[in-house]
C-alpha cells in the first residue's frame, strides 16, 4: 500500500493593498538606505507616481520637483515611523532588495566603526540573555561591587572608568552609562575629571563619559 506525501498547503495570495504596502515600505527602505533623500527615478526599486502619492499623502515624504524629476526627502515622520516598522512584511520577489541591504549595511558598518559597536552587540544583545543586566537595581548594585573590587574594599577612593568598563564588559555601554548617569542624580556616586592631562592615557578617553562640556574619567563612592 503507498502512501501518498502530503503536498504543504499553497500559501494564500496577498491582497492588492497587502502588495501595495509591502512596495510602499520597501521604497522607504530605498530611500532611508541613500541617507534619506534621492531622485525617485534614481532608486531601486524606482518610486513612481502610486507610491510616491500614498507616501506623501501619510506625511512619510516631501516631494519637490526639479525639472523632469522628483527630488523625494524622508520626513521626520518618516523617520519616526521607519523606527516602528522595521520587521514590516516586504515584497518576497524583488530585486530591489538586494541593493537596499547593501546600503543598509554601509550605514550599519560606518556606525559601528563610529560607536565602535561590535556586530554581535548588535544583533545578539547580550542585555537579552539575563535579566540581571536590564534590571535597574542590580546594575547599580554590580557598579558598587566593581568599584569596591578596584579599590580594595574601600569608600572614597577613585576608580577610573577604563577599569569600572573592564570589570563590567558583559554590560553595554549605553546601559551602563545610563546607569552611572542616573546613580550621580541620586547621589549614590560622583563622576570626575582627571585634572593632570599628562595622566589622562588613551583608556581613559575613550572610557569617559562626556557630561555637558567636560569628559568624566573617575568614578568616586563615598559610602
Amino acid at each position: 500500500m503507498s502512501v501518498k506525501s502530503k503536498r504543504p498547503p499553497k500559501p494564500q495570495s496577498k491582497s492588492r493593498q497587502q502588495r501595495q504596502t509591502e512596495k510602499r515600505t520597501l521604497v522607504l527602505w530605498a530611500l532611508l538606505a541613500n541617507g534619506g533623500e534621492a531622485f525617485g527615478n534614481e532608486i531601486k526599486p524606482a518610486v513612481d507616481k502610486a507610491e510616491r502619492e500614498a507616501l506623501l499623502a501619510a506625511g512619510l515624504i516631501s516631494v519637490e520637483k526639479r525639472k523632469r524629476a522628483y527630488w523625494i526627502v524622508v520626513t521626520d515622520r518618516g523617520w519616526r515611523w521607519a523606527e516602528d516598522h522595521l520587521s514590516d512584511t516586504l515584497p518576497d520577489r524583488s530585486y530591489a532588495g538586494t541593493f537596499i541591504l547593501a546600503g543598509w549595511l554601509k550605514h550599519l558598518q560606518a556606525f559601528m566603526h563610529a560607536s565602535k559597536t561590535p556586530l554581535a552587540e548588535i544583533l545578539v544583545p547580550r542585555s537579552t540573555d539575563s535579566g540581571k543586566q536590564t534590571d535597574k537595581g542590580s546594575l547599580a548594585e554590580r557598579i558598587r561591587a566593581a568599584y569596591l573590587s578596584i579599590t580594595g574594599g574601600s569608600f572614597n577612593k577613585r576608580a577610573l572608568l577604563a577599569d569600572i568598563r573592564k570589570s563590567l564588559s558583559d554590560v553595554s555601554r549605553d546601559a551602563l552609562d545610563d546607569a552611572l548617569v542616573r546613580m550621580q542624580r541620586q547621589g549614590d556616586l560622583t563622576l570626575m575629571q582627571l585634572d593632570n592631562r599628562p595622566d589622562i592615557t588613551q583608556a581613559d578617553r575613550e572610557a569617559a563619559i562626556q557630561i555637558g562640556q567636560e569628559p568624566r574619567h573617575i568614578l568616586w563612592i563615598s559610602r
